[in-house]
């Protein structure tokens, strides 16, 4: 922002020199008066063309950061979405399949048989087993 500021002072001030010049410079001189005039104007389009040089660098320069900020946070949603990919994928894993009632009477003989369960203990969770079929 600085730049088109002092940019519009340095034409503003060879604007005046040159007037000055016109003004005092002597009938004789008039030759190098104008010869001066001309010289401001286009010293002031060359300012004017250099501020607006500088102003579309910047402009530039701010699309490219901006760019690479976008780039930034594509990048970075890529990675989230991978992440939530691999912690789906981590997860626990489905609950097995539930047991068939020969599953479940085979190891209930064999909690009786290694004496980890008593008699009726065995015989009440046949019972309830098979009275789910």
């Amino acid at each position: 922002m600085s730049q088109p500021t002092s940019g519009k002072h340095m034409w503003a001030a060879s604007l005046l020199a040159g007037i000055a010049l016109l003004v005092f410079a002597a009938p004789a001189s008039a030759f190098f008066g104008r010869w001066a005039a001309a010289a401001v104007v286009a010293g002031s389009v060359a300012t004017v063309a250099a501020t607006s040089a500088a102003a579309s660098q910047q402009q530039a320069a701010s699309a490219a950061h901006a760019q690479a900020a976008a780039n930034a946070a594509a990048a970075s949603a890529q990675q989230s979405a991978m992440a939530a990919q691999q912690a789906a994928m981590n997860a626990a894993p489905p609950p097995p399949p539930p047991k068939s009632p020969q599953q479940k009477l085979q190891e209930l003989q064999s909690l009786y048989d290694q004496h980890l369960i008593s008699l009726s203990d065995y015989q009440a969770a046949k019972t309830k087993i098979l009275s789910n079929l």
